[in-house]
């Protein structure tokens, strides 16, 4: 049976891959996905591209999905943690 005739126009969509930070230049507003040991956090967002930290750390600003359209829709500053870069994958 062929699946892709009950979709109009195109078909069904390809699917996405995540890629490494390190892929993407700009990082700002983009959905990430955070690498943890407990596994992994969605439903993230970019509050700021790579950049490298005091600590001599390359290093991505991140915030919650929620908290990145409160400050984009009212203004709302949110709490932004900085995250690894090498931990960190873009939807």
């Amino acid at each position: 049976m062929n699946t892709s005739a009950s979709y109009p126009w195109f078909g069904q969509p390809p699917t996405r891959e995540p890629l490494p930070s390190a892929r993407v230049p700009a990082l700002r507003g983009k959905r990430l996905i955070l690498s943890t040991p407990e596994g992994f956090v969605y439903d993230m967002r970019a509050a700021t591209d790579r950049y490298v930290d005091d600590a001599n750390r390359d290093v991505i600003d991140v915030v919650t999905e929620e908290d990145w359209y409160r400050w984009m829709l009212i203004g709302s500053e949110p709490r932004r943690a900085p995250w690894a870069a090498h931990l960190v994958w873009v939807e």
